[in-house]
């Protein structure tokens, strides 16, 4: 159960909690990538050193591989990624943290922590999505159903949404070892028997990319597309989540024996 002065002990790190929300939603919609250079230049470094891929860079536009004609522009940054990351480690976790100073401490890991990974997922996504279309290229590989958006859909979700999956267990393994104190309840998704359950990072990531666009065409009426799209996401990350409990249970079973 949230404390009762978590509010009162917490409210500068939830108020910059919300700024910085607000900051990265304004980023995520900027088109010119001049202006968020410090997310795309790093993670074309890491496609460049993963893939030995190499880009050049066009002002406002982005970075291009000209052999692939592949373009890694602003809409390619992962900043939503980045802003889900953040909140899911730093809500999901600070009201629990009994010690101010631990808090802060964990609310500065936890910036830093959504912009490294970030970079890191970003750069995989951005290699899955060169590859992956040329190798379903082949005859008899393309299930036909797959189309550019389709697939463009399906390897974001899947990379981004198994990696938040994976970056709440690292989170949820460091909390219980250096932030949990020891009269305070761990929270179930954090006990080591409960580690590879994907609800935690589920409901940040469906609420980011299908519950808060799904109100948003409410006001606009918009629903072109959006049944396919919703279940192409929800397939996805049922398909995840069930992966990732039948890898981390019977692992989490022997530990526990």
């Amino acid at each position: 159960m949230m404390k009762k002065n978590t509010l009162q002990k917490y409210w500068p790190l939830y108020l910059t909690t919300l700024g910085i929300t607000m900051l990265l939603r304004y980023f995520s919609k900027i088109n010119d990538s001049d202006a968020i250079l410090w997310m795309l230049t790093p993670t074309v470094r890491w496609v460049g050193t993963l893939s030995g891929l190499s880009f050049e860079y066009l002002p406002h536009r982005g970075y291009i591989n000209y052999f692939y004609r592949f373009l890694v522009a602003p809409s390619c940054a992962g900043i939503r990624f980045l802003m889900i990351a953040f909140l899911m480690l730093s809500l999901s976790f600070l009201y629990r943290i009994e010690k101010r100073r631990k808090g802060w401490l964990w609310f500065g890991c936890s910036i830093a922590a959504s912009y490294a990974a970030t970079i890191l997922v970003n750069s995989l996504r951005i290699i899955a999505s060169i590859y992956l279309p040329l190798y379903l290229e082949k005859p008899g590989m393309n299930a036909g159903f797959l189309t550019s958006d389709r697939l463009h859909t399906l390897i974001g979700t899947g990379v981004y949404f198994s990696s938040l999956c994976l970056l709440y267990l690292l989170a949820s393994s460091a909390f219980g070892r250096w932030f949990s104190d020891g009269d305070t309840a761990p929270l179930p998704s954090c006990r080591p028997s409960r580690l590879h359950h994907p609800f935690v990072p589920a409901f940040w990531y469906l609420l980011a990319v299908l519950v808060l666009p799904f109100c948003k065409r409410i006001l606009t009426n918009d629903w072109e597309d959006f049944g396919p799209y919703a279940l192409l996401v929800l397939s996805t990350c049922f398909a995840v989540s069930a992966l990732l409990c039948t890898i981390f249970r019977p692992i989490q079973g022997i530990k526990d024996r």
